[in-house]
């Protein structure tokens, strides 16, 4: 079972200024994933979800035993393969996330087994994915801060800084390449089932940079906004996202991104190989697009992952490359196996031995 790992110390920290309790409740009194699971917002996420996935079956009018026999028929070792590339972003992405603390003067320190080593990381970065499969909004990046904050006494505003600075890396990168696999594999015409996902992309995209954008120039605009109590909070975080990049480690940064999302391409692209030439047929171009649009549809806040909404709309995006709705659904099933599903069993696994949860 899980248990708020911090309950035992909110019990022995000394009291503190209620000026800076907002900052104190992620900081120093922690992060109870247990209780964010059993929230009823999460409740309602999950309910959500389940009657999108459905209302998704009854739509499409999906014959399930034939989605299971296709599903009994694919080549487990290309599965496998679609897995251990997927796993393969985790590592790049602890090593992304390392240049950003180090460019935004957080004070981490590369030894091999301390709370900031490479592996550390990649635990945190695990985790955090983990908090983000079983709770909506996006709460696993909260997590992920506090764990930094938790294990290595960093400032948590200045953890969630460089947070947002990978968010708006990642961003930036995937609409990018979502939009250029979407011109090789359709050109000028773009179907009209691909239009909620550019304009869901295109306003990700907005919002994040207008949110850069407004720390850089309207600062002090923010600051008279804020309460007092939250300005070291603020200040903190500012200078995190803001220094977190430099024209020294941008080709880094931009080299770490295009690969994660290339690797993110191929995990689904031997997914597919895994159902043979029924599917097999798809452009790479194609087949990198599909997961680009699965991979930015986790990002709704209105279920965990994007949980429903994603093996829904991946469905019809692969019935308009001609693909059957049953196999279509049985690929897309496959797929949030690797990159849903075993973050939820391996990280609650993770969870339960981790020392650093």
């Amino acid at each position: 079972m899980m248990v708020d790992d911090t309950k035992r110390q909110r019990a022995t920290e000394p009291a503190v200024d209620v000026e800076i309790a907002p900052e104190v409740e992620v900081e120093r009194g922690g992060f109870a994933l247990w209780e964010r699971l059993r929230s009823p917002r999460t409740l309602i996420s999950f309910g959500l979800a389940i009657a999108i996935v459905i209302f998704a079956f009854r739509g499409l009018n999906i014959d399930v035993s034939l989605t299971w026999q296709y599903i009994r028929q694919a080549n487990p070792w290309m599965l496998l393969l679609g897995l251990g590339v997927f796993y393969l972003t985790f590592p790049m992405r602890a090593l992304r996330w390392r240049l950003l603390l180090r460019n935004a003067s957080v004070p981490i320190d590369a030894g091999r087994d301390t709370w900031a080593s490479l592996p550390a990381l990649i635990e945190y970065i695990y985790l955090s994915w983990f908090a983000n499969c079983i709770v909506p909004a996006k709460l696993g990046d909260a997590y992920r801060g506090y764990l930094l904050k938790h294990n290595g006494g960093v400032s948590f505003s200045s953890a969630f800084g460089t947070i947002f600075a990978e968010r708006l890396l990642d961003m930036l990168g995937l609409f990018g390449m979502l939009m250029l696999s979407a011109w090789f594999t359709f050109g000028a015409h773009m179907p009209d089932g691909t239009q909620i996902v550019f304009g869901f992309g295109a306003l990700l995209v907005v919002a994040i940079l207008a949110g850069l954008a407004g720390m850089r120039w309207l600062g002090p605009v923010i600051r008279r906004i804020l309460p007092r109590r939250m300005h070291n909070f603020y200040d903190r975080f500012e200078h995190a996202a803001l220094s977190s990049f430099s024209p020294a480690i941008l080709p880094k940064l931009v080299l770490f991104t295009g690969a994660i999302w290339l690797l993110e391409g191929f995990r689904l692209y031997f997914v597919i190989e895994a159902f043979g030439p029924e599917v097999a047929t798809l452009s790479l171009s194609a087949i990198i697009f599909v997961a680009l649009a699965s991979s930015l549809l986790t990002a709704l806040p209105i279920t965990p992952a994007g949980l429903g909404v994603v093996e829904g709309a991946i469905t019809v995006v692969l019935t308009l490359f001609g693909i059957d709705k049953n196999l279509g659904i049985a690929v897309t099933l496959l797929d949030r196996l690797i990159n849903f599903w075993s973050i939820v069993i391996g990280g609650f696994v993770l969870y339960l031995f981790s020392r650093r949860k």
